[in-house]
């Protein structure tokens, strides 16, 4: 059945052709989006178990840090816990010893401003 136009009987998109051929371009397009959806799915399926085993990484890392810090916090207080004691048992060798680490860097201050 041929109409005005010079086009044969049949809806775009499902094989039938126009004597100027949209009809198989529309199926060409049909075809590379079938495809390039069916190429999408499977990245996606593929990138799926990537992005979870990153996302567990990254936390075992963040609780890995996490742990690191509450040792470094209880080191410090350890550090410091330490130093008091050997104020309290020595306070005048503290002195000194804080006098001569007061003069040390006054002098390194000094000596660096008259350049």
């Amino acid at each position: 059945m041929e109409n005005q136009t010079g086009t044969t009987a049949g809806t775009p998109g499902t094989g039938a052709t126009t004597s100027n051929g949209v009809g198989a371009t529309d199926d060409v397009v049909d075809r590379v989006a079938a495809r390039a959806h069916e190429t999408i799915d499977r990245v996606a399926a593929k990138a799926g178990p990537a992005v979870e085993k990153l996302r567990e990484s990254a936390s075992t890392y963040r609780e890995q840090l996490h742990a690191k810090a509450d040792r470094l916090g209880a080191l410090e207080e350890q550090w410091i816990d330490a130093a008091r004691s050997y104020v309290r048992e020595h306070p005048f060798t503290s002195l000194a010893v804080a006098a001569v680490a007061g003069m040390v860097i006054a002098k390194i201050f000094s000596s660096s401003h008259h350049r």
